[in-house]
């Protein structure tokens, strides 16, 4: 096993190799921090080309790409308070405060680094528990993922800071617009009112992306302060602060490790890795006030946890053939193109391909850090531009974006309306991120207990029984449970501070 490791390492070693991971990481970054495009169509714009290539000269190009999606996307999240890709969309909650407050230099020094260690954790959990960590993720069933998506929604719902109700109706309504569209089991539409535009549902791309750019352009324009974020972030800055991220050692480790489990299991995605990461590190902070203004934890957690997903990701597509992401997709895609088949028998059959895969994630994560410092200077200066001129490139960038995404322009127009309704949410100070997280999780939650409960004739018991679904249902349970002990607990404490009085 570690010849053929050695012989990628030596192959990926080689100019003609570093040659793709710089280019397809300089090119995953720029289309990452571009709003409404992101790496994972690039990746499938170069899906076609990579058929001419070598075929691990294929993949090492598709996975630079795919990493530097991931990491670019905490540019705009960060200077324009946009994030590129749905990953970011956590980053952007507290990179772009930090931004207004004049910091943006260690903003994205705390992003760079932490996707950095976030993805160099995941890639020893790569390396040493490819095998055994996908066998065990197989044997999950529909229960334990929808016991998983709930722990996720409870979480920011009931220990986020913040009005709680606010933040459980803004999270229900999330999931509300996510129910919108054609239902493949009973094959008929639902809340669509009649607008056959929507009876396919809402895309996650056109929503996020009018919730948080049209949103954040609305209230750019109508807003009367006239203090801009910092727009100057020089190397020797980004240097001086980038290892400012180990003062966060527990929230590193916590969230890489989220982030490549949540990356393990097929089908969720960086997006939620974030999102999770995020939502633990707030649980579990010393200072919950802080985040959504500007917390250092908060940057750390969404970056390091959405990074380490690639990893985990890639994990069920080498060693049984499952895709774990979107982007796996198409790396799958570009092996199968070359008679190549991932699964069980690929390190055995092909041991060059499977250990040029892990080599190549390696190779990518030390080009992304190297490449994020040096070419953010140059891309801050966006910032400099006037909102009259950035306005509508950052505009153009986004309809073409969603619009190219499903070649569809009724995305267009769902775009613009969720930009009003983020900014009509914001007015009235509901918080947008469980609505984000609803939307997001929302459809995973009932893909999953509708299928469990279809293998299970509607029996809801082993929901409670099985190991791993039990478990997370307590934990629902106990922090659902948790706001309310603490306020008896103080509420006892003051009942019996006052005969002392």
């Amino acid at each position: 096993m570690l010849t053929p490791f050695l012989d990628s390492l030596s192959y990926l070693s080689q100019p003609s190799s570093i040659g793709w991971v710089l280019l397809g990481t300089f090119l995953g970054m720029i289309f990452g921090a571009i709003p409404g495009l992101g790496g994972g169509m690039l990746m499938a714009l170069m899906l076609p080309i990579t058929f001419t290539m070598f075929h691990l000269d294929a993949q090492i190009f598709l996975i630079s790409i795919y990493v530097g999606g991931v990491s670019g996307a905490l540019v705009s999240a960060v200077l324009l308070g946009i994030p590129g890709a749905p990953s970011a969309v956590m980053t952007a909650l507290d990179g772009y405060e930090m931004c207004k407050q004049g910091r943006a230099a260690e903003a994205l020094s705390l992003g760079i680094m932490g996707s950095f260690v976030g993805g160099m954790i995941s890639w020893v959990v790569l390396v040493a528990l490819s095998i055994p960590l996908a066998f065990v993720a197989s044997k999950f069933r529909n229960f334990d993922y929808f016991a998983f998506v709930m722990l996720g929604l409870i979480l920011i719902a009931f220990t986020g800071g913040g009005n709680p109700i606010k933040s459980l109706m803004s999270g229900l309504l999330g999931i509300f617009v996510s129910m919108v569209g054609f239902d493949s089991v009973s094959a008929s539409s639902r809340f669509t009112f009649g607008f056959h535009s929507v009876a396919s549902g809402f895309s996650i791309l056109p929503v996020l992306i009018g919730v948080f750019a049209l949103r954040q352009m609305l209230s750019d324009i109508g807003s009367t302060h006239t203090g801009k974020p910092q727009q100057h972030a020089a190397i020797t800055d980004i240097v001086r602060h980038l290892f400012r991220v180990f003062r966060y050692p527990l929230n590193i480790i916590r969230s890489s490790l989220i982030g490549s489990w949540i990356g393990i299991l097929p089908g969720i995605g960086a997006n939620i890795g974030a999102v999770i990461s995020y939502s633990v590190a707030q649980t579990f902070s010393r200072n919950k006030e802080k985040f959504g203004h500007g917390s250092e934890e908060g940057v750390v957690a969404s970056e390091t946890g959405n990074n380490a997903t690639v990893g985990g990701a890639l994990v069920p597509l080498i060693s049984l053939g499952i895709p774990g992401s979107g982007q796996d997709v198409i790396l799958m895609a570009a092996l199968i193109l070359h008679q190549v088949e991932p699964g069980p028998l690929l390190a055995l059959e092909h041991p060059t391909v499977f250990y040029g895969i892990i080599s190549a994630y390696l190779f990518a994560n030390i080009a992304m850090l190297i490449l994020m410092v040096v070419s953010i200077p140059m891309l801050t200066r966006v910032i400099s531009a006037p909102l009259y001129v950035l306005a509508p490139v950052v505009l153009m960038f986004c309809v073409v974006g969603v619009v190219a995404t499903n070649n569809r322009i009724e995305d267009a127009w769902i775009m613009f309306a969720f930009g009003l309704f983020g900014f009509l949410m914001s007015y009235l100070r509901f918080p947008l991120s469980p609505f984000v997280i609803g939307f997001v999780l929302g459809p995973l939650a009932e893909e999953r207990i509708r299928a469990a409960l279809m293998s299970s004739n509607g029996d809801f018991t082993p929901l409670f029984t099985r190991p791993v679904s039990g478990t997370a249902i307590a934990a629902c349970v106990a922090f659902a449970l948790w706001p309310l002990g603490k306020a008896l607990y103080q509420a006892l404490r003051r009942a019996r501070s006052k005969p002392a009085e």
